[in-house]
């Protein structure tokens, strides 16, 4: 029973990963050419996955809370729901953009398979599928949800197999400038948008450790493999719009179904971990009907708002989260006590300012890496000054 769990809980997060949005950020690295995205690609997730998720994980299993219940750990119940509503805030836009993502991409197969566009119908499709997922029964969901993966792992690497099949072309010279860094920062950012959500799926598991690292290597290797595809598509046939070259790619009704259902197994944890977090904010039990609401909103948006603005979503992600666990770890990791709230907010507020100021340095280890190392050293030194008080959580 419980190498069932822990096998369930590798393919959630793999099926995670395996979506059209990754993709598209790994076409963003194509200006630093194929060895150097590469090297990018691994050390973005290799600090992401090992730094942030797994300890993530494991506070959430071992203390048998939400991802935000772990938050009080550092900040008490005022920092649990702020957080809480900076969550539900960037989950809501991480829904609207996987739904907009995922209707361009149909609406380019559908209209090569069936002549038919539509992005109103496209859009609902997509967030009809995740309402049904989140009213499935637990159990028969894990059952299906796993079947899906496995499919999808199958049809990413037929994704995978159709760009080497493309003939390849000369690269097209970069229209923007992309450092190692920012590339090293692009990943890391992805990464940690799952940063607030990982206890949501964790905190009934026991064996913490296990169900930590099977977690993040799950999200790590399916999102590398999808960064990889996404570079891969722009060097070798020098597209960068996934809906194009999925319309010409020969995979038809495959890459429709590629699209919807890695779209779905996605987004539901978003709109489930969004609810999540508003439960917090609200104090409602009803969870699936708040989920529900989520990927309505959801649905709004990406209707509505343009996608101009991915890049500064993705960091304003890695701007809040990375200070907010960086200090709860140090709480829990290395301090045992925290300190006093008004002091933790401050360096909570420190970092978020620091994270822009050093992300014009353009460090070749990222930003978050230099963050979390300055931060985590920070409230150290300030502990060893100040009266430290008991952790509170649960």
């Amino acid at each position: 029973m419980k190498s069932a769990v822990i096998r369930s809980q590798f393919l959630l997060w793999l099926g995670a990963a395996i979506s059209i949005a990754e993709i598209v950020t790994g076409t963003l690295l194509a200006p630093l050419g194929l060895g150097p995205a590469l090297a990018a690609i691994l050390l973005g997730h290799l600090i992401g996955c090992g730094l942030f998720l797994v300890p993530a994980g494991y506070l959430g299993a071992k203390l048998h809370q939400s991802a935000m219940g772990t938050v009080q750990l550092a900040f008490g119940r005022l920092g649990e729901r702020l957080a809480a509503g900076l969550n539900a805030l960037q989950l809501v836009g991480w829904t609207a953009v996987m739904i907009v993502n995922a209707q361009l991409a149909m609406n380019g197969v559908s209209q090569r398979l069936f002549h038919f566009q539509n992005a109103v119908i496209m859009a609902l499709v997509v967030a009809g599928l995740i309402i049904i997922w989140l009213l499935m029964d637990t159990t028969l969901l894990f059952r299906i949800n796993n079947a899906v993966v496995g499919l999808l792992v199958i049809g990413a690497m037929l994704m995978l197999v159709m760009v080497f099949k493309t003939p390849a072309v000369t690269p097209i010279p970069a229209t923007t400038t992309l450092s190692f860094g920012q590339a090293v920062e692009l990943n890391v950012t992805m990464t940690l948008s799952w940063l607030p959500l990982i206890g949501d799926y964790t905190q009934r598991i026991q064996r913490p450790w296990t169900v930590a690292i099977v977690s993040a290597v799950g999200y790590g290797c399916g999102s590398m493999a999808m960064f990889a595809t996404g570079l891969l598509l722009v060097l070798r046939t020098g597209q960068s719009n996934l809906a194009s070259w999925l319309t010409q790619s020969g995979l038809g009704l495959v890459a429709l179904l590629i699209i919807v259902f890695s779209t779905v197994t996605t987004t539901f944890m978003d709109t489930y971990s969004a609810a999540t977090s508003l439960q917090v904010v609200t104090g409602s039990r009803r969870l699936k009907l708040i989920a529900i609401i989520v990927t309505l909103v959801g649905l709004l948006l990406a209707l509505l708002v343009s996608m101009h603005y991915y890049e500064h979503f993705l960091y304003f992600i890695g701007s809040v989260f990375a200070p907010l666990y960086a200090i709860i770890f140090v709480t829990y990791f290395v301090r045992q006590a925290s300190l006093p709230l008004w002091l933790n907010f401050g360096w909570w507020g420190i970092g978020i300012v620091s994270y822009y100021g050093l992300q014009a340095w353009s460090l070749p280890w990222g930003t978050t890496l230099t963050v979390l190392a300055l931060l985590s050293l920070g409230v150290w030194l300030t502990g060893t000054v100040v009266s430290l008080r008991p952790l509170q959580h649960g």
